[in-house]
């Protein structure tokens, strides 16, 4: 597969869409302004780390990420994970490509859980792997299936990727079942690459389990400043990993692909982690507001809309119950100026046709709401006649 060969579906359509009035897609948490950020970071008493920002040297930052960036993130993970087990990248997608790139070769066998973000598989692709599609299911409340996995491995199997807190569903394993899926890749020898970038954004706190990377050494977790804390403009992605010989193939991969990201994001996503707390509990409570609202819209209308209540992140995956499919309903609703993502941006399978995705993580999402609320009540009585 070329690069270009398969351009991300979602960046498309968000680069048609700039002055969208509407944006119910979106799933990064309220993005966080930088006079916010130093004021909560002057309140921590973080003034030795704001001179930092305000002094610090426009030239390259230490490929990998520099060491005191390494250590603050690190400290989102158990203790077998040290700044030695991360590698910075200049965002998650980065991260994702090149792991791929990094650590399978031409004529390996990949299994990706879908549906899921598209550079889960395209970057299996792009490594010149043979993909295997494990597709999950509202039948089973969007959970993974270990036996569906164990069924796809074959004898040049050495990657599984999925993400978890799971985009678009919101869905969530448990930590059993992680444990058992990394059992099962320690039994034949496999790579996970685990896209865990809504994780820490769980509805309840006390469901989140611990990170696959804390969980086995065959295990990479990829994550980002965007989801959580709303600042993907520091441009800071990470992968985490116990194996430290993994680690240093990434930094290989990274220092051909990205030599160069910035010092100022590095120091911008340190003051954004000590900070963690306050930021990430006003994120939440965003998302727990407004998933009131979608369950009293969906509870009301529920004969023309059905879903899963989310466990993690913010975004939903919602079956449509109308005359028309999920595409031309996200059709209609863009001459609207109301952005959802239709399943077409997920490639999924025929059977999730009548499903879209919502974002739910923003203060603009109640007046996305109302606008779709008041969309779909128009086209009611035109959805009767079909």
């Amino acid at each position: 597969m070329h690069l270009l060969q398969n351009p991300i579906r979602s960046e498309e359509l968000l680069a048609k869409t700039i002055s969208i009035t509407h944006r119910f897609y979106a799933s990064s948490s309220e993005p966080l302004g930088h006079s916010e950020l130093i004021k909560l970071a002057e309140q921590q008493g973080e003034h030795e780390l704001i001179e930092r920002f305000n002094h610090h040297s426009l030239g390259y930052a230490d490929n990998g990420g520099s060491l005191d960036v390494r250590e603050e993130i690190a400290q989102l993970y158990h203790d077998n994970i040290s700044a030695d087990n991360i590698v910075v990248f200049p965002g998650a997608q980065t991260g994702m490509t090149l792991t791929a790139r990094a650590l399978l070769h031409p004529g390996d066998h990949a299994i990706i859980v879908t549906p899921s973000y598209q550079s889960l598989e395209d970057s299996a692709k792009l490594a010149g792997c043979e993909v295997t599609r494990v597709a999950l299911s509202p039948d089973q409340n969007w959970l993974l299936s270990i036996a569906a996995i164990e069924a796809s491995i074959k004898s040049n199997t050495k990657y599984i990727a999925l993400n978890d807190p799971h985009n678009p569903s919101g869905a969530l394993l448990d930590a059993e079942t992680k444990t058992a899926l990394c059992s099962l890749a320690e039994k034949h020898q496999l790579l996970i690459l685990s896209d865990e970038v809504y994780r820490m954004l769980e509805i309840e706190p006390n469901l989140r389990s611990p990170s696959m990377a804390d969980i086995s050494a065959n295990a990479l977790a990829l994550s980002t400043m965007s989801k959580p804390w709303g600042a993907g403009g520091t441009g800071i992605g990470w992968i985490a990993c116990q194996d430290l010989s993994l680690c240093e193939k990434l930094r290989r991969a990274q220092h051909i692909y990205a030599v160069c990201f910035s010092r100022a994001g590095e120091i911008q996503a340190m003051m954004v982690l000590r900070c963690s707390d306050q930021i990430i509990n006003k994120n939440l409570n965003i998302i727990k507001t407004n998933l009131k609202l979608l369950e009293q819209y969906f509870a009301v209308n529920d004969d023309l809309f059905e879903w899963i209540r989310p466990r993690a992140g913010g975004t939903g995956f919602v079956k449509f119950k109308g005359p028309i499919d999920a595409n031309r309903l996200a059709s209609d609703l863009l001459v609207q100026g109301i952005l959802i993502f239709p399943p077409s941006i997920f490639d999924c399978e025929d059977s999730l046709s009548q499903y879209f995705r919502i974002g739910f993580s923003r203060t603009t999402m109640p007046a996305a709401l109302e606008a779709f609320a008041q969309y779909i009540d128009q086209q009611r009585t035109i959805w009767a006649q079909q």
